[in-house]
């Protein structure tokens, strides 16, 4: 069995993580910004002003998601095979526990709708996927120093 090779966790964990930062960013601002009004009207309350504390959370929210994911793709390396359709299987995990079951909590509280719900779900599909596999291209094994 082969080791984790820590150094490339955090390298492609890095990678992914910028890459669903910035599309989250665009995602969120730009192509769902009325749904977002909608579910703050609904609520009664002001859209939030996002500043530069608060983006601290949305960086370790994605942090994780994108560390978990390569982590993830690391651990099933050994069962399903290095390659794209393992991280892909990552990356669907990974949008599962993030972006389906996490934001589903919030739709009977009217945090979340569940329109808005339903395409972020889909757009974090697609993003989840691509930043799993930019993430896993840079991973290789430590057991293994040739592909460390």
């Amino acid at each position: 069995m082969s080791k984790i090779n820590w150094t490339r966790v955090v390298i492609g964990g890095i990678v992914a993580s910028a890459i669903v930062f910035l599309t989250d960013g665009l995602l969120h601002e730009r192509i769902l910004e009325a749904d977002w009004r909608a579910v703050y009207a609904n609520l009664g309350i002001v859209p939030p002003q996002h500043s530069g504390g608060g983006i601290i959370y949305f960086v370790v929210f994605e942090l994780g998601r994108g560390m978990i994911s390569i982590l993830l793709y690391a651990l099933l390396r050994s069962h399903f095979a290095p390659g794209p359709k393992t991280a892909v299987l990552a990356g669907v995990v990974t949008w599962l526990a993030f972006s389906v079951t996490g934001p589903a909590q919030f739709i009977p509280l009217g945090f979340f709708s569940t329109a808005l719900w339903l395409k972020v779900g889909a757009l974090h599909l697609i993003t989840s996927i691509l930043a799993t596999i930019a993430g896993a291209a840079l991973y290789k094994d430590a057991s293994n120093p040739a592909l460390a």
